[in-house]
């Protein structure tokens, strides 16, 4: 079965972009050659999950085409949004169970990312859909900003792989269980 993936960047403070939702604080920082390529990732990718202000921040920032136009990507919105024509992008509402088993049948037997936001991540792994985190953590503070994943349940993780890179990021990739008690 294919995993859902939270494969995201995040601050040495838990954030994934700032209040405005940019990004300046990753896109300033050189992670270096020793990073996991992002190809590499997403060979592993058949389909994507991503909420509505994810979404509509990659189609006011992609400076070209939309990003994954090679994968059926499902955007988690309870509003109307425009969709570039030709695109195999699909709105969803409603149970995570649901909207995850959609993406699993799509992603042919890959696994299926759950691009962002932090919130869209809480609302998968809070129905138990998510099985993976890998995240990179930036060794930058900014404060405030959109939080990596605000679970109202303790998630408890097990480390699979952990590195430092030269640059003094820190990559975990981590299995996700959930419990009820605080890890």
């Amino acid at each position: 079965m294919a995993n859902l993936v939270y494969y995201v960047a995040a601050t040495l403070d838990g954030y994934i972009a700032d209040q405005k939702h940019q990004l300046d604080w990753l896109m300033n920082f050189p992670l270096g050659d020793d990073a996991t390529p992002y190809d590499e990732f997403y060979q592993t990718v058949g389909a994507v999950i991503m909420g509505a202000e994810t979404y509509s921040w990659i189609l006011e920032n992609s400076a070209e085409a939309w990003p994954y136009a090679d994968v059926p990507a499902f955007i988690v919105t309870h509003r109307l949004l425009s969709v570039p024509e030709g695109q195999n992008i699909t709105l969803v509402q409603g149970e995570a169970a649901d909207i995850a088993a959609q993406a699993r049948a799509a992603a042919k037997g890959k696994d299926v990312w759950l691009v962002g936001g932090g919130k869209t991540a809480a609302l998968f792994a809070e129905a138990g859909e998510l099985q993976r985190l890998f995240i990179t953590q930036i060794p930058v503070i900014i404060g405030v900003g959109i939080p990596l994943l605000p679970v109202s349940k303790a998630l408890s993780l097990k480390p699979v792989t952990q590195r430092v890179l030269k640059s003094g990021a820190i990559e975990l990739i981590a299995d996700v269980n959930m419990t009820s008690e605080a890890v």
